[in-house]
C-alpha cells in the first residue's frame, strides 16, 4: 500500500531537473476502435489512509507519554538534589560550630590551667618569702626588732595575696565572657539552620501547603463557613483540595480560597465569623524560634533578644 502521510524527516529535495510525461500527445489521431475497459481503482483506499492515520496517532501518544515521564523524573531529581544540598550545608555549619565551640573550651580550660600554676607558683612564692622573712626577722629580731620584721613579711605576702586574687577574678572573667561568645554564636547557628530548612521544604514540597491547612481548619471552633487566604503560587493546589478540607475538618460548612500576598508560599490564613487562625510559614517559624531561646541560658536569649529588636 502506498504510503501518502509523510514526516519532515521523510520528505527529500531534489536539487536537479525532473521530467514528466505529457498526459496528451500531439501526433496526428489514428483512428481506433474504442474498447471501453472497466476502471480500476489506483492508490489507497479511505480504509488505508484511516488505519495509517491511526497508526501515527497512536505513536504519537506514545512518544508525548515518554516526555511527560521524562519530565516528572527530572523535576523529582532536582527536588531531591536540592534537599541533599540543604541538608548537607546545615550539617557542615554544625560540624563547623561544634569545632568552634571545643576550641573556645580549650582555650578557656588552658587560661584557667595557667592562672591556676600561677596562682599557686605566688602561693608558694608568698610561702617561702614569709617563711624567710619570718627567719630573717626572728634573727635579727633581738637587736632590730622582731616586731618590726613580722610586719614587713605580712605586708609582703599580704600584697601577694591581693595580686594572686586579682590574676583568679580576671580570668574567671574572661573564662565567662568566652562562653557566653560561643553559646549565642551556636544559637544564631541553630536559628539561621533552621530557617533555612524551612525555607526549602515550602518552596519545594507541594504538599505542605495542604497539610498546614487541614491543621489549621482542625483548630477551629464551631460550625461556620471559612475564608482561607494563601499564596498565589498554592491558589491552585488549595482550590483542588476543598472536597478533602471539607473532609478532614467536619465542622466546617463552605470554603472560599483567596490569594493573599501576605502570606508565604506554604502557608495559609484561616478566617471565620469567630475568628481566625494565623499558619503562616513566617508565624510558626517565630514560635520555633522562641521556644528555642525559651531552652537557651538567660545571657544569650538577652542578647537574641536585642537582635531581634534592632532587625524590626
Amino acid at each position: 500500500m502506498a504510503k501518502n502521510i509523510f514526516r519532515d524527516f521523510e520528505v527529500k529535495k531534489l536539487n536537479g531537473d525532473m521530467v514528466l510525461a505529457l498526459a496528451k500527445t500531439f501526433e496526428p489521431e489514428t483512428t481506433t476502435e474504442v474498447v471501453e475497459a472497466v476502471p480500476v481503482p489506483e492508490g489507497p483506499t479511505l480504509e488505508d489512509l484511516k488505519n495509517e492515520a491511526e497508526e501515527f496517532k497512536r505513536q504519537w501518544e506514545v512518544e508525548k507519554e515518554q516526555l511527560i515521564a521524562d519530565a516528572h523524573r527530572e523535576a523529582d531529581e532536582i527536588i531531591e538534589n536540592a534537599k541533599k544540598t540543604a541538608f548537607e550545608e546545615a550539617k557542615r555549619q554544625m560540624d563547623v560550630s561544634q569545632i568552634d565551640a571545643q576550641k573556645a573550651r580549650e582555650q578557656a580550660q588552658e587560661i584557667v590551667s595557667e592562672a591556676e600554676k600561677k596562682a599557686a607558683d605566688i602561693v608558694d612564692k608568698a610561702e617561702q618569702t614569709e617563711a624567710a622573712t619570718q627567719k630573717k626577722a626572728f634573727t635579727e629580731g633581738f637587736d632590730a626588732g622582731r616586731e618590726a620584721g613580722f610586719k614587713e613579711g605580712k605586708v609582703e605576702v599580704t600584697r601577694l595575696i591581693e595580686r594572686l586574687h586579682t590574676m583568679i577574678e580576671r580570668t574567671m572573667d574572661k573564662r565567662e565572657e568566652i562562653l557566653a561568645q560561643t553559646e549565642q554564636q551556636i544559637v544564631d547557628l541553630v536559628l539561621l539552620m533552621t530557617r533555612k530548612i524551612v525555607k526549602v521544604i515550602s518552596e519545594n514540597q507541594r504538599n505542605v501547603v495542604t497539610s498546614n491547612i487541614i491543621h489549621a481548619l482542625r483548630k477551629v471552633k464551631g460550625r461556620a463557613d471559612v475564608i482561607i487566604r494563601v499564596n498565589l503560587a498554592d491558589v491552585g493546589l488549595t482550590s483542588e483540595h476543598t472536597k478533602d478540607f471539607l473532609a478532614a475538618a467536619e465542622n466546617i460548612k463552605n470554603i472560599t480560597v483567596v490569594e493573599d500576598l501576605s502570606v508565604d508560599a506554604g502557608g495559609c490564613i484561616i478566617e471565620t465569623d469567630f475568628g481566625s487562625v494565623d499558619a503562616r510559614i513566617a508565624s510558626q517559624l517565630h514560635e520555633l524560634e522562641q521556644r528555642i531561646l525559651e531552652i537557651s541560658p538567660i545571657r544569650t536569649r538577652a542578647a537574641s533578644s536585642d537582635g531581634s529588636s534592632n532587625r524590626k
